[in-house]
């Protein structure tokens, strides 16, 4: 694991590998969009990205987790896991232990937070041909929203490409909390 702490903007951990945050996906909200390159021979690449934000006495965080699986063709396969129930039923639901924060996230991404992660998996650097799908994912009832898990999938995007490039994902990820 990697933390990448950018100075009044948030700080991200990233980590390869999979992680507890797994949940159940209800319903997938699926895109295509085009390949950077055709996919050379690779393995999978799983990772996660948990984000904190600083706004004064805010912090917005989230984490979101996913595999890239490169496959033939000129497209980017795109999938996320929507969770069976609400930001507001979630209180029952499983936690995990938060890596920048003192208290736990809720397992799961509701509809709510998973159209904007989707949308922004759609509009940010290319990955090869193949898929990535999105299921880990954990959220704060309080302290999460769609722009922190817009700007959180920014980042796991962005290190999912500069892994997949041989390029430095610290880097990548670091470049992406400065525009926050």
């Amino acid at each position: 694991m990697s933390v990448v702490d950018v100075e009044r903007h948030g700080i991200v951990a990233i980590s390869e590998g999979d992680h507890e945050a797994a949940y159940r996906a209800t319903e997938w909200l699926r895109s295509s969009r085009s390949a950077s390159v055709t996919s050379r021979s690779m393995a999978p690449i799983r990772m996660h990205v948990e984000a904190l934000r600083r706004f004064g006495g805010l912090s917005p965080r989230a984490l979101i987790g996913g595999q890239f699986v490169p496959g033939p063709g000129d497209r980017t396969q795109l999938s996320v896991g929507v969770a069976g129930f609400g930001l507001f039923d979630a209180e029952d639901e499983p936690t995990c232990a938060s890596r920048l924060w003192n208290q736990p996230f809720t397992i799961g991404l509701p509809s709510e937070f998973a159209r904007s992660v989707a949308r922004t998996l759609g509009e940010g650097p290319q990955l090869p041909s193949g898929m990535l799908t999105i299921d880990r994912a954990g959220f704060d009832p309080m302290n999460s929203s769609e722009m922190v898990f817009a700007q959180t999938a920014s980042v796991l995007q962005a290190v999912l490409v500069a892994r997949v490039g041989g390029e430095d994902a610290d880097e990548a990820a670091r470049a992406v909390v400065r525009t926050w």
